[in-house]
């Protein structure tokens, strides 16, 4: 059972403010993206995820997707998926439904894992708490994000289940994907939303040559979505 279509998800987002475009006034700020660049357009999906009711379902379609993706069942069975894992904080609660959600569709349980950015050596990374290194070992994951943007925190995750023992599967299932690409590192992206988004490195945005300042969107929420004279 889907309860929405891609259409209907887009409609969600902006039903919820959860959808934002920059109208070229430059007085508004404009969005700095986790990767540094710049963009004109956002999802934010710290709206849909606080939103319980609303996550399961689309959790639900995310695996109805995945689920489309295999022409037999017995694809399915060969991947033997056994955990689902996706990176603080945005995925920790979406890994968890998905992971409740795909059950009824494999004869195993399913654990779940989200492991937390850290940048202390000097070098992005990211870490298992103890308790979900001591599970990860031979376990068959299939990642899942909030937002695909540029894959870098998807290469991170991989990094860090390949280093505890764990096989990535070539999958990775989001709530939305801006990139515009089909596939992140060889892995092919399922989302309920696929709508490319304008990004910019800073001294190539056309935004900034405006004088909009480019702020955090989800710190600055309002802001982005003031009125402006």
């Amino acid at each position: 059972m889907s309860f929405r279509n891609e259409r209907e998800w887009i409609e969600m987002y902006k039903g919820k403010d959860a959808l934002w475009f920059h109208d070229g006034n430059k007085l508004r700020p404009h969005a700095l993206l986790t990767s540094g660049k710049h963009s004109s357009g956002f999802f934010n999906s710290r709206i849909i995820i606080a939103d319980e009711k609303l996550l399961k379902e689309a959790a639900a379609d995310l695996i109805a997707n995945f689920l489309d993706t295999f022409s037999l069942a017995e694809e399915l069975d060969n991947l033997h998926v056994s955990c689902i894992v996706g990176p603080q904080t945005g995925a920790t609660r979406l890994a968890e439904l998905l992971s409740i959600e795909i059950l009824p569709f494999i004869e195993n349980d399913c654990l779940w894992a989200s492991p937390r950015k850290d940048d202390t050596l000097g070098k992005k990374s990211m870490i298992f708490s103890d308790a979900e290194l001591g599970f990860m070992k031979g376990q068959s994951v299939l990642l899942c994000e909030d937002v695909v943007t540029t894959g870098g925190s998807i290469d991170l995750t991989v990094e860090a289940i390949t280093k505890a023992g764990g096989t990535v599967l070539p999958f990775v299932l989001a709530l939305v994907n801006r990139s515009g690409e089909s596939e992140v590192s060889g892995k092919k992206i399922i989302a309920l939303i696929n709508r490319r988004m304008p990004m910019w490195e800073p001294v190539d945005c056309p935004l900034c040559k405006h004088d909009s300042k480019a702020v955090r969107p989800k710190e600055n929420w309002a802001k982005l979505t003031a009125e402006y004279n």
